[in-house]
């Protein structure tokens, strides 16, 4: 036993006894949003919750970005990992999955802090529009919409009223272009078509031409959810705006209309909802495409900009936005409601309200009934009218914006917001839309694509419409097999995805035994090294692997595991909610039909041949021009100038970038006017045929402070006799570059090339932060489909095989590398 180093079994048993301990604790309530403006005010309930409920503890996770990409990912780690109360609305078709906790018996019940039914203590109107099959999944907070907020100065020095009709906007857009103004202001990037203010924009019009669809899709008499207090007199009424509030429709129905083609993507109402969409954005702001809400709203508050498409959390953010500001850089606003189409036999009606609940909260299924009391108990507790009250005046104080009006009885907003938020109030509700199928979100990126095609000029009418009648058909495939369809409305089908607990017994799924499995192979490894050792050599050998251990647990568990689990799932069909099952090379067949991946790689190409020069070729011109310096304190001065740039985030070095970028305040456009280069000025993120490039230039001068280390060190490495030697020959400094410097320095251009391989094939933070991959598949590269398609999508084994294949592209290159570049020693 003295030979085996008693500290590293000591210290296993201690690591892996962590592992597997159930200590008993305070029951974790663990509350998951994207709404950070609520943080002050959620913290304060949780504060005030676990002073009445001692033996509880509040969790509170706000995740600002990439919501649900989060949440997804949570749920495939299972167990703990998985919250109990979140945004469902981030996550649709859970409801219909069995996913959620239906609260319509929490709901009947009395909540112990009003005294009265909790559903009494609700603005149910809300409540109402997700009710699903009879159940109540989801439970809206507060309520969001978007308007025209418009700058009511300008309005006044240009004699303008506000418009009713489609046409009256039109008229009032041109008036203000011709003033010098931009008539409208929206974000236009991928995002903004994602999720943001584009989005709800074609919702909006979606829902006017299409709306009288919903008469072929209605659940009626014989359909599983069929629901005659709901359904039984409904008559499709186009000026009723709330007619079809409460009517339920067969999500089947909707399938077999798709697939049969009743519902036809390329139909003279379908094409008009593109045609107004393309009407009303000659008056967007130039580079509309490349620019995020963000950057949008900044042109309405410099007063370029009239009018700007924003949603209502928007009014109290303006109201705090202009306090910070000086008075003379203020101006009086008002918002209105979307002017109504007239005199086109195409459209439906009004336009309609495209939001709903803002914050809206369900619970996650744990199949634990204690816990989930304690949950609903919670929910309740932030749901009565006090919480509610303390939830708006905290926000304030606070000075974060207000989502909307909160859907709770006897909470009211401070009048001089109640008058703001007015006008998206009594508007109706679109009843489905087709910015992709039912929220899916696969579908959805897939319509982001080809509408920035469509709209960049990059794909005409007929191929646009073609393109989302495909992506339509395939999204309805999609949905069919993952809720267990049959395509028949009488039928009410079986779910298909059953959560199934993980082979403990594989070490490719559980993580703990892969790590244990490690360390054992690292434990034996180190005794048979200890036991060889002899004399002095075992006591260091025994110090050198305790001091090796650390090193190695952290590797196994956040590199070693990932990275063969990863391997192991690349050949399994592993979705959201199912256990992983083999599928061979199934995988790998798909990729081959790809279009996405493939677009991917020749961009990918691009942007390696251009990272080869920035890498290679810069840095190793400015080293010798440095070290050509007669004065060792200029040499000093440019090699600290050259890497002061190190000391700046990557993250912050890529949002500068996009400042710069931006085609109305950014720094390159003002350049290029203040100098008389107005023609140059370009929407350089938005335009998809100057996307990469930019992408490209991104860090100009591109004088890299690794690789100026690398080349420096390998320079004045190089024996002075050589080149003293060299001196006698030819005193041709390039000459002397060519034939000296630059063999001398194979070594390090090797491993520059090699690194720079690794980086292009696996980089995709940079165009995910820039552009996500638009506009259209513009800057779309591999690692990012890899990205949608594993942590968006949650087809995690597909995107552990996209994953394999980028490795080994990267392990060729590596070998042809190493094969080609020969160090100076080989030479």
């Amino acid at each position: 036993m003295n030979t085996i180093p008693k500290f590293i079994l000591i210290t296993i048993l201690f690591a892996t006894s962590f592992l597997f301990a159930d200590n008993e604790k305070k029951d974790v309530i663990q509350f998951a949003t994207v709404n950070a403006n609520y943080r002050v005010g959620l913290e304060k309930l949780a504060a005030r919750y676990e002073k009445l409920h001692p033996n509880i503890k509040i969790e509170l996770s706000i995740i600002s970005q990439e919501f649900e990409t989060w949440i997804r990912t949570r749920m495939v780690a299972g167990g703990d990992m998985i919250p109990d109360i979140y945004n469902a609305n981030f996550t649709r078709g859970y409801d219909e999955q069995g996913k959620l906790v239906a609260l319509n018996g929490y709901l009947d019940a009395i909540n112990p802090y009003t005294g009265k039914p909790w559903k009494d203590g609700l603005i149910t109107t809300m409540l109402e529009r997700y009710r699903l099959a009879g159940k109540y999944y989801q439970l809206p907070y507060d309520y969001v919409e978007i308007a025209v907020f418009y700058n009511k100065d300008i309005f006044k020095k240009l004699n303008l009223k506000v418009p009713e009709t489609w046409d009256e906007w039109l008229k009032v857009c041109r008036k203000i272009r011709d003033a010098g103004l931009i008539p409208i202001t929206i974000g236009g990037d991928a995002s903004s078509f994602w999720s943001g203010d584009m989005g709800w924009l074609v919702r909006l019009l979606n829902d006017a031409y299409l709306r009288d669809l919903l008469p072929e899709i209605v659940s009626r008499p014989g359909d599983w959810d069929y629901e005659p207090e709901r359904n039984a007199n409904y008559k499709y009424n186009p000026t009723n705006v709330y007619a079809d509030l409460l009517i339920a429709y067969n999500k089947e129905r909707m399938l077999n209309a798709i697939l049969d083609g009743t519902f036809d993507f390329s139909s003279p109402k379908f094409r008009q909802v593109y045609i107004r969409l393309k009407e009303l954005s000659q008056y967007f702001q130039p580079g509309f495409m490349g620019i995020s809400s963000g950057s949008a709203i900044q042109l309405f508050y410099q007063q370029r900009a009239a009018m700007c498409i924003l949603g209502s959390s928007f009014v109290s953010g303006i109201l705090y936005d202009f306090e910070r500001m000086a008075p003379e850089d203020r101006f009086n606003f008002g918002n209105f409601w979307f002017p109504t189409i007239t005199n086109d036999p195409l459209c439906c009606g009004p336009f309609r309200g495209v939001g709903g609940g803002g914050m809206t909260l369900a619970i996650l299924k744990k199949n634990d009934p204690w816990h989930e009391t304690n949950v609903v108990d919670f929910f309740q507790f932030i749901t009565t009218p006090e919480s509610g009250r303390i939830m708006v005046k905290s926000t304030i104080e606070d000075k974060q914006p207000l989502v909307g009006p909160l859907l709770i009885k006897n909470v009211k907003l401070p009048k001089n917001l109640a008058d703001k938020y007015s006008v998206f109030m009594n508007r109706g509700f679109e009843k489905f839309n087709f910015r992709g199928l039912l929220d899916e979100q696969e579908s959805v990126n897939e319509w982001v694509v080809i509408v920035q095609e469509f709209m960049g000029g990059r794909m005409n009418f007929d191929d646009f419409c073609k393109a989302f009648n495909s992506l339509m058909k395939k999204a309805a495939k999609r949905l069919a097999k993952r809720d267990g369809n049959d395509l028949d409305p009488a039928t009410k089908d079986k779910l298909p995805l059953i959560i199934k607990e993980k082979n403990n017994w594989n070490p490719f799924e559980n993580g703990s035994l892969m790590l244990a499995v490690i360390l054992i192979i690292f434990v034996s490894f180190a005794i048979f090294n200890i036991k060889k050792a002899k004399g002095p050599k075992k006591n260091i050998t025994k110090i050198a692997f305790i001091l090796l251990f650390p090193s190695v647990f952290i590797l196994a568990t956040f590199n070693y595991f990932p990275a063969l689990s990863g391997l192991y799932h690349a050949f399994t069909k592993w979705e959201e909610g199912q256990a992983a099952s083999f599928n061979g090379l199934d995988n790998f067949k798909q990729l081959l039909h790809d279009r996405a991946f493939f677009i991917g790689i020749w961009n990918m190409i691009i942007l390696l041949c251009a990272g080869l020069f920035k890498a290679l070729v810069v840095p190793f011109v400015a080293a010798e021009l440095i070290l050509a310096l007669v004065s060792n304190k200029l040499q000093r001065f440019f090699r600290t100038a050259f890497l002061l740039p190190m000391v700046v985030p990557g993250l912050v070095g890529i949002l500068i970038w996009r400042f710069i970028y931006d085609p109305n305040v950014g720094m390159l456009n003002q350049a290029l006017q203040s100098i008389g280069l107005d023609n140059l000025a370009s929407n350089w993120l938005g335009d998809p045929n100057l996307a990469l490039g930019s992408i490209i230039f991104m860090g100009f001068p591109w004088i890299g402070a690794f690789g100026l280390l690398i080349y420096m060190a390998g320079l004045m490495n190089i024996p002075r006799d050589i080149n003293e030697s060299f001196s006698m020959e030819s005193t041709n400094v390039l000459k002397r570059i060519w034939h000296i410097d630059i063999p001398l320095v194979r070594g390090q251009i090797r491993m520059l090339t090699i690194l720079t391989f690794i980086g292009s094939v696996q980089d995709f933070q940079t165009v995910l932060l820039m552009t996500r991959g638009g506009p259209g598949t513009a800057t779309y590269l591999p690692a990012l489909r890899m990205y949608y398609v594993a942590f968006t999508y949650s087809h995690f084994g597909y995107g552990a095989a996209i994953g394999l294949v980028l490795f080994l592209i990267i392990l060729l290159i590596t070998i042809i590398n190493l094969k080609v570049i020969k160090p100076t020693e080989e030479m």
